[in-house]
């Protein structure tokens, strides 16, 4: 595969990648992330073989992988609000998971915090 093959194969799939963030398709987003990688992972090697070879990387080419650094960065931050977002709304959703017992500590164990009525106390 030649260098520009490899990155028209990841600037497509910058765009897929795209659109699942702005569609908010989990199955989508991850599928075109994962074939993102490994289009990256393939350029990657394809930019080492060509520097192995002493070629260096056209500017038309650089401009272009510049780019694409452009919007990783981006997506990385999409990806970071998302996940924020995620977040905030399974946390109205569901109780937090560190949330204080109503009577004791919750765990089984015998009360011995002051305040704690016997009542509430387990008999063993």
């Amino acid at each position: 595969m030649s260098l520009e093959e490899s990155l028209s194969a990841v600037e497509q799939l910058i765009e897929q990648v795209s659109a699942a963030l702005l569609a908010a398709d989990p199955t989508s987003l991850e599928k075109h992330s994962t074939a993102l990688r490994d289009a990256a992972a393939d350029f990657s090697r394809v930019l080492e073989q060509a520097a192995a070879r002493g070629l260096p990387l056209p500017a038309s080419l650089q401009k272009r992988a510049d780019a694409i650094r452009s919007m990783l960065v981006l997506h990385r931050e999409s990806l970071a609000r998302l996940a924020a977002s995620t977040d905030r709304q399974a946390a109205g959703l569901l109780p937090p998971s560190n949330a204080a017992a109503t009577y004791g500590d919750g765990l089984g164990t015998r009360g011995t915090a002051p305040g704690v009525a016997r009542i509430y106390r387990s008999a063993s």
